[in-house]
């Protein structure tokens, strides 16, 4: 049975007359008369009794059917309903990933908010990764988009982006160095200093590397696991490392972030799967887009 059908059908059953019911559903009156012939031939039974004494009558099994079908009817619209706002991206759920060690700017955290407030039925999961394990939840679907940095993503062929914040880094230092951080150093001046990498940040430990290098001395390194432990080995006074200043060793007797003239700004986007189907992706990236030009 075709919902053209179905449709036929119920108005048929309600008008008892095939121009009208025709007319109420918006058909030619013979595409209506085919659709009823086709749906008894599928069923192998008859549905009307017609007769010029007595006009059209449904038949009792006809009207049995009408019944149950109604039913089904109601049923069916709220399913048609509930997955047009599905595909509308109006239903479902959206996960963002965002790097270990990073802060949201509070424009893009006021988005995801505002977002929140208008698609209630949306159910919003924020998750935070290493680099590396948060691309391969992109890649995988485990993740619908992330934000990360725009230089690690500009020539992945599989992903879309787009540009969104860009985030001011600073250098965190050992308070025992008893830097000034109102005030804008040279990493030469930290040349003597061990530069600390972090596995999980690979397009952060090449803009550092680069840098010092670009400031005439090849840094003297040490690699810790991850981000996070890259930050606990400055306030444990290791090394020195590039990071944003919203971060919560700010409030730590032992580490300053002071500026660093030579170390540009970090740019990050709105990463998303190329065949990502997920509605709520453009829905998200819409209002993202439409807040942030306002």
């Amino acid at each position: 049975m075709t919902l053209a059908m179905f449709e036929c059908f119920i108005a048929a059953t309600e008008t008892l007359n095939f121009t009208v019911a025709a007319q109420n559903i918006h058909i030619t009156q013979p595409a209506f008369s085919r659709n009823i012939a086709a749906l008894e031939e599928e069923l192998g039974f008859s549905l009307f009794l017609r007769s010029k004494q007595n006009g059209l009558r449904i038949t009792p099994a006809g009207l049995e059917l009408y019944n149950g079908l109604k039913k089904l009817g109601r049923e069916f619209r709220l399913i048609l309903k509930h997955a047009e706002q599905i595909n509308r991206g109006e239903e479902g759920q959206l996960v963002i990933s965002i790097l270990n060690g990073t802060c949201m700017d509070n424009e893009s955290m006021a988005v995801i908010h505002k977002f929140q407030e208008k698609y209630p039925r949306v159910e919003i999961t924020m998750l935070s990764y290493p680099y590396e394990r948060m691309m391969e939840s992109i890649e995988t679907g485990e993740s619908d988009i992330c934000f990360a940095l725009e230089a690690t993503v500009e020539e992945r062929e599989d992903l879309l982006f787009d540009s969104v914040f860009e985030v001011e880094n600073y250098l965190a230092v050992p308070s025992r160095l008893q830097c000034d951080d109102t005030k804008e150093y040279s990493l030469k001046e930290f040349q003597n200093e061990y530069f600390l990498l972090s596995e999980d940040a690979p397009a952060i430990n090449s803009l550092l590397i680069k840098s010092c290098r670009n400031a005439g001395f090849e840094p003297k390194t040490r690699i810790a696991p991850d981000f996070e432990t890259k930050m606990l080995w400055v306030e444990f006074g290791k090394g020195i490392a590039i990071n944003s200043k919203e971060h919560y060793m700010q409030n730590s007797n032992y580490v300053k972030f002071v500026k660093i003239k030579e170390i540009p700004k970090d740019r990050y986007a709105i990463v998303w799967k190329k065949d990502n189907y997920n509605p709520v992706i453009a829905l998200f990236y819409s209002m993202y887009d439409e807040i942030m030009s306002s």
